[in-house]
């Protein structure tokens, strides 16, 4: 067990050197602050353009399907202003009428 605190004591050691104290200044917050601000501007910069690009993109594809699509699919004025049954009656019309009528003429 005392070899593996000896170890750690060892890396801590080499931590510390390896990472300098921090400068306690006054204006070590607001620095860090920028530094922080700085990275987030050019990293979400990139991200930002490929939002607009996109955005864009579906605004002008959705201009086209409008142009395109919405015009022709109101040429087809087919509305209905009856019921099922009407449908039905108009489909079929009453045919015997002229059967008999054909069949009284001979």
């Amino acid at each position: 067990m005392d070899r593996m605190k000896d170890r750690l004591d060892a890396l801590w050691v080499e931590y510390r050197e390896a990472t300098p104290d921090t400068d306690a200044s006054p204006n070590f917050m607001p620095q860090l602050w920028q530094k922080i601000e700085a990275r987030r501007v050019e990293t979400t910069s990139v991200f930002r353009r490929l939002a607009q690009i996109c955005v864009m993109a579906s605004i002008a594809l959705a201009l086209v399907m409008s142009v395109v699509l919405i015009p022709r699919g109101n040429n087809d004025e087919v509305f209905y202003s009856g019921t099922y049954v009407d449908a039905l009656a108009a489909e079929h019309s009453n045919d015997y009428v002229d059967v008999l009528s054909a069949a009284d003429l001979r």
